[in-house]
């Protein structure tokens, strides 16, 4: 947990940090927790924000000063769940000062995904158009949520039929060619098991290091270690300080590998 206080400090949501005690309390205080926790980062250190249910398809290092359309409908609202900014970005203070001006602790999505689009479509209405259309770029749904969450659950299924997988063989290749993340829409799906051949299982079997597997090879690599030891187990006390020691010296002979699996989750 951030230090609220020293995240929210010099901006116009400062306040937060002072009544949280009570701000907890409310109904959908970590949904809104999460929201400003986001936009004060941004504003004050400037990255790239994502959502835990997203996973990355493609390059994000073109992105700068971007949110994305939450579906392709007419009308369609912001969604906050993958957002890029610079440092001091001028759309995020405009957000924090929105934050701070109109929040409603009794409004689910009043305070993110509502306040981003409000903002958005004041400041790009400004006079300064093109300088603010610098400092905000609105991408289309498909680069960042490909499959909306009123269509996820059908694509968590196998194919029933041989039309049903060419048309997710085409929506999977379509995805990977021009999206830069999927959103699984965790308030929807986290009680579902993609099955197997299921557009998302593809997914998540191409993008995502498996951390089952990675238990697994922990565990081999540590009973190779224990093996020669276990045989001392009856003839020395000393069997844990033998374990120990050969974990140790094992585990710094194995740091390059370590590192590189550090690697691949960055």
């Amino acid at each position: 947990m951030p230090n609220l206080d020293e995240l929210l400090k010099d901006t116009p949501t400062h306040i937060f940090a002072t009544v949280w005690f009570q701000w907890r309390k409310t109904k959908f205080y970590p949904t809104h927790y999460s929201e400003l926790v986001r936009l004060a980062a941004l504003y004050k250190y400037g990255g790239i924000y994502l959502d835990s249910d997203i996973i990355v398809l493609n390059s994000l290092s073109s992105l700068n000063n971007t949110v994305g359309l939450e579906n392709p409908l007419a009308g369609s609202s912001l969604n906050g769940a993958v957002m890029a900014f610079r440092k001091h970005s001028p759309f995020i203070i405009e957000c924090l000062n929105e934050f701070y001006m109109t929040y409603d602790d009794t409004r689910l999505r009043w305070n993110g995904a509502d306040l981003l689009t409000r903002v958005a479509r004041n400041f790009l209405s400004k006079e300064n158009k093109s300088i603010n259309q610098w400092e905000l770029k609105v991408q289309p749904s498909y680069v960042f949520f490909p499959i909306s969450s009123q269509n996820i659950t059908r694509y968590l299924t196998t194919p029933a039929n041989e039309n049903e997988k060419a048309h997710q063989d085409a929506l999977f290749e379509k995805i990977l060619s021009e999206s830069l993340t999927f959103h699984f829409w965790n308030s929807l799906t986290s009680t579902l098991t993609p099955e197997p051949e299921s557009l998302v299982s593809r997914l998540i079997d191409r993008s995502c290091i498996h951390c089952f597997d990675i238990g697994q090879w922990m565990r081999k690599q540590i009973e190779s270690v224990i093996e020669p030891f276990v045989k001392l187990r009856k003839s020395t006390r000393d069997y844990s300080i033998f374990i120990g020691m050969a974990i140790t010296n094992q585990w710094r002979r194995r740091r390059l590998t370590i590192c590189s699996l550090d690697d691949a989750f960055r």
